[in-house]
């Protein structure tokens, strides 16, 4: 792995930990072994920079894995619950530290980020745009606004699950897309 990609992947793991308040660039180079200057070379902006990098990176594997998962499946309700199920276990996984990049980051981001802000509202539109994709395959009539409740619900059962250490939420939306 080259050393830009350490230190992006070193970051995404303490942003999903600690958040964006929480997150320090002298943390990330002691997880990752990288230097001061390396950080700095490849990301001269620091912090915010790099945030914007991990934020990228992360919603576009989130959407291509949703693909994955959906193209697995045998049907529109089979796709959303093998993505509901995905989002449970690595919620699970990490003992409900993690939770969602995108989430845990647009939460923490005030005023004072207008760029992080922005950045995490075009990255929303993407991953809407990837569940709108699903029930358009499915000729759901109201496909724009189905995917965007799927996304609200998921969301809002991953931070209900980090908040509260239960996936109690997240197995409620499985039921729901079970029926």
């Amino acid at each position: 792995m080259n050393t830009k990609n350490k230190i992006i992947k070193t970051t995404i793991h303490v942003l999903l930990e600690k958040g964006f308040h929480g997150t320090r660039i002298n943390e990330i180079l002691e997880r990752s072994k990288v230097s001061k200057g390396s950080l700095y070379y490849f990301f001269p902006e620091g912090k915010n920079q790099l945030c914007k990098e991990c934020l990228k990176l992360y919603a576009l594997k989130s959407s291509l894995k949703f693909k994955d998962l959906f193209n697995n499946a045998d049907n529109l309700t089979d796709g959303l619950r093998k993505i509901i199920t995905n989002t449970k276990d690595e919620i699970e996984q990490s003992k409900y530290v993690t939770g969602n990049l995108l989430v845990n980051v647009s939460q923490e981001i005030n005023s004072d980020h207008k760029e992080i802000q922005k950045l995490c509202k075009e990255l929303f539109e993407l991953i809407i745009t990837t569940i709108e994709s699903f029930f358009f395959q499915y000729s759901v009539q109201t496909w724009k606004q189905s995917a965007r409740n799927f996304v609200l619900k998921l969301n809002g059962a991953i931070i209900l699950s980090k908040a509260c250490k239960t996936s109690v939420f997240l197995n409620d939306l499985i039921e729901e897309y079970s029926a």
